[in-house]
């Protein structure tokens, strides 16, 4: 009986007639089991409804619980490209606004500076680059206040010429009057033959400032509509075209005593007793 069933299966397309037996009554099956399901969900049957919602909501969170490892990484990811790119976006337009700015503020300053050389050309006023600073020591000093006069260790030497400038930390101290070879005498602001440009920016006024060969010094040919005040500087104008302009002279002191003397009293900028060294302005053409 065993070798009469063996033989059945061993005979070819016995296997295929099988399967092909099995498909016909699947098909049906699987008709049934569906129109069975479908019956059920049309019915208000509890428990098939609590079956049903148990099934949503486990397939619901099997399918979060699966992409969440992912979802959040990459949101992560996402999120941080999105921050730098705004953050680079702001640092750009930063940057672009301070570019916009400095290239106005440049175009000013270049105007400003046209400006200025044009003026310069007009009033035949030089560059500070123009000059040089020559640095020598005081060997000898003349105490004699109305002709107040000292000697400097450098002369032609050193290409110095007669009426250049002598200062002390940018302030004037007066000017050379005589030039040797290795020498030179320098007219100090304050004696009674000195007399230089100068000019009051506070109040747009130029002036000629002479010595008064008693330490000090006076202004004159100053506009008399213009009132000087306390603390009002001076500065050197340059249009003599020897001596340098900007260079600080001093200041105006109060004018209380103003009735009783005919010129203002002036503060000179420098003290006879601190100069030991001091520079020469020298013309570079």
């Amino acid at each position: 009986m065993n070798d009469n069933r063996l033989s059945r299966s061993s005979v070819p397309g016995f296997a295929t007639i099988q399967r092909n037996i099995e498909k016909k009554f699947l098909l049906p099956t699987y008709l049934l089991v569906s129109f069975f399901l479908l019956i059920l969900d049309s019915t208000d049957f509890k428990a098939i409804k609590v079956v049903k919602g148990l099934t949503n909501d486990l397939v619901t969170y099997s399918v979060w619980i699966l992409k969440t490892p992912i979802k959040y990484p990459i949101n992560v990811i996402i999120s941080s490209v999105k921050n730098i790119n705004f953050n680079a976006k702001t640092i750009d337009e930063q940057l672009n606004d301070d570019i916009s700015k400095l290239t106005s503020e440049n175009n000013q300053l270049i105007f400003y500076k046209n400006e200025n050389e044009n003026l310069k050309r007009i009033l035949n006023i030089r560059n500070k680059e123009d000059y040089s600073f020559v640095y020598t020591k005081i060997i000898h000093e003349n105490t004699n206040e109305f002709n107040k006069n000292f000697t400097i260790n450098v002369g032609s030497n050193e290409g110095l010429q007669i009426n250049q400038a002598v200062v002390r930390n940018n302030v004037y101290l007066g000017k050379i009057s005589e030039l040797n070879l290795y020498s030179s005498k320098v007219m100090v602001v304050t004696d009674v033959n000195s007399r230089i440009p100068v000019t009051i920016p506070s109040r747009g006024a130029n002036a000629i400032l002479k010595g008064n060969g008693m330490g000090g010094a006076d202004l004159l040919f100053y506009p008399l509509n213009i009132k000087l005040e306390d603390g009002d500087q001076i500065y050197t104008s340059g249009t003599d075209g020897s001596i340098k302009e900007g260079l600080y002279v001093g200041k105006v002191m109060g004018d209380k005593d103003r009735r009783f003397f005919k010129n203002y009293k002036i503060q000179l900028g420098f003290s006879d007793h601190l100069l030991n060294y001091v520079s020469v302005l020298k013309s570079k053409r």
